[in-house]
């Protein structure tokens, strides 16, 4: 996600700046001048974006070795040893 913000940042920008300078005329169109500042939307949400991401990963690292999620695990993982009603026996 954060990849497809920078080339969304990246190409907003260079087109609104080529706007901008008069590189293409496009003085009837005014629409075409939001280019610039979207560009700016753009790259900020990347920014942000790219400032979590070793956030979230630390937090997902978290929730994997929460207790409760781990004694759910477990909780499941001896549910499994019954098969059709039926108790598997353990060698």
């Amino acid at each position: 996600m954060s990849k497809k913000l920078l080339i969304l940042s990246v190409a907003a920008i260079g087109i609104g700046l080529a706007f901008v300078t008069n590189v293409i005329n496009v003085q009837n169109i005014v629409a075409f001048y939001v280019a610039l500042p979207l560009g700016a939307i753009f790259l900020g949400l990347f920014l942000m974006f790219r400032s979590f991401e070793k956030e979230m990963a630390i937090y997902d690292l978290e929730q994997q070795n929460h207790p409760a999620r781990l004694a759910e695990a477990n909780l499941h993982c001896d549910s499994s040893h019954n098969v059709h009603g039926k108790h598997a026996i353990a060698h």
